[in-house]
């Protein structure tokens, strides 16, 4: 009877966990597949956000000043716009999507990175429309746990050479992660396409590196991987969406 007993606590554990997890929000997305890349300026911001339904800026944790600001490095950072004043300058900031690009989010540095990121989601009213990307899987846990959406960033394939040999090295090497991480969605270059739709189709996927330029070559591309299902985000340099 004992023995039956501890089965029946231990399923009922099983069922709550179960059950927490099934109950986790879902990164609402907007309706629009299509991001701003690279808003890099406070004023960028302003302009973009009647113009967009989700904005891309890549940050950097600065621990000296405790800070968030804009930048690709630690050394440019200091001297560009915080965090803070980038989101001061959006009227309406909880009627926005973003994606945060930590360009230096460490397993050293997270903890007080998120705690700044906190208080800032916190004031402007838009954690629930945040997710933080990194390509280090512990900062995402961490992030997770913290109660983000996180996007787990992925090798491209082609930054080496392209052989089939390397192709199942590193989709192998994405999958152990995802199994690690479990993240809400995972973003490679437009060249991975459609490489990671067809190997991960189970994932939010997101685009970043799309072709620069405005064309109609370049626009047909962009909608190609828009009606693709598993893809929820296009990150562009367009100076505004297309239909697709």
């Amino acid at each position: 009877m004992r023995h039956l007993s501890n089965i029946i606590w231990a399923l009922a554990f099983l069922l709550v966990i179960l059950t927490f997890s099934s109950c986790q929000k879902k990164f609402k997305y907007p309706d629009s597949k299509i991001w701003k890349h690279g808003v890099y300026s406070k004023y960028e911001a302003a302009e973009y956000e009647s113009v967009f339904k989700g904005l891309e800026v890549d940050l950097v944790y600065l621990p000296d000043r405790d800070d968030i600001h804009i930048g690709r490095s630690e050394d440019d950072a200091p001297n560009n716009d915080s965090f803070e004043s980038w989101l001061a300058m959006i009227k309406e900031p909880e009627k926005l999507r973003y994606w945060l690009d930590f360009k230096n989010l460490s397993a050293d540095n997270c903890k007080n990175a998120l705690a700044r990121l906190d208080i800032l989601t916190s004031k402007y009213k838009i954690k629930n429309c945040v997710m933080v990307e990194s390509q280090e899987i512990e900062p995402l846990q961490y992030a997770k746990q913290c109660g983000y959406h996180v996007i787990l960033w992925v090798e491209d394939l082609y930054w080496r050479r392209h052989e089939r040999a390397d192709s199942i090295e590193v989709c192998a090497s994405i999958r152990k992660q995802i199994n690690i991480l479990h993240p809400d969605a995972i973003s490679g270059s437009y060249r991975m396409y459609p490489i990671l739709c067809d190997t991960f189709p189970e994932q939010n996927i997101h685009y970043w590196d799309t072709p620069k330029e405005y064309s109609e070559k370049n626009a047909a591309f962009t909608r190609k991987l828009c009606k693709n299902k598993s893809v929820k985000v296009v990150l562009v340099d367009y100076p505004e969406p297309i239909e697709y």
